[in-house]
């Protein structure tokens, strides 16, 4: 199960590099995939596993029209709801001083059945308020507003446009 968790979200990882990488070749934005650090675990000189050995800030970091942009990508395994607990601490902090230091920050989501949204961090972060306050976990898709949607070929570059006006 532990296995199944750690690599959750891996595939819409890999397609959002793919994208990243389009974007490059066109010369729209350069946007990488953070690595995170592992330490392999051995027994006997062989390696049997594997352990986190630096938490990655977030998952992805770059520039797109001269503005510095940072997001971190969320699987869902429910077709309806995230639960604000899903952005980890170090990721919320880091998050929250990009975008007061002037960077595109949002949070990538991504449902179970090919339905993606980019929720910028001030939501986010409202959203995180409010539950530690006593308010609801988790935010239902019937919340998301439609201009967060990210199509299906997840070029969201055009979504970013719209929810930062300031870019270009």
């Amino acid at each position: 199960m532990r296995y199944e968790h750690a690599n959750r979200g891996k595939a819409f990882e890999e397609s959002i590099i793919m994208v990243n990488e389009i974007y490059k070749a066109r010369g729209k934005a350069i946007i990488t995939k953070v690595p995170t650090e592992w330490i392999p675990i051995r027994q006997g000189g062989k390696i049997v596993s594997a352990k986190v050995e630096n938490k990655s800030i977030v998952d992805f970091l770059g520039s797109y029209k001269g503005q510095s942009i940072a997001f971190d990508a969320k699987e869902c395994l429910s077709s309806d709801r995230i639960r604000w607990a899903e952005l980890k601490e170090h990721q919320q902090e880091f998050l929250d001083r990009h975008y007061k230091t002037g960077g595109i920050s949002f949070v990538f989501v991504s449902f179970k059945g090919g339905r993606y949204f980019a929720v910028p961090w001030k939501v986010w972060e409202y959203g995180l308020d409010e539950w530690q306050a006593g308010g609801a976990a988790s935010i239902h898709i019937k919340d998301f507003l439609p201009e967060w949607k990210v199509p299906q070929s997840l070029d969201y570059l055009p979504v970013v446009d719209r929810l930062f006006r300031k870019v270009g």
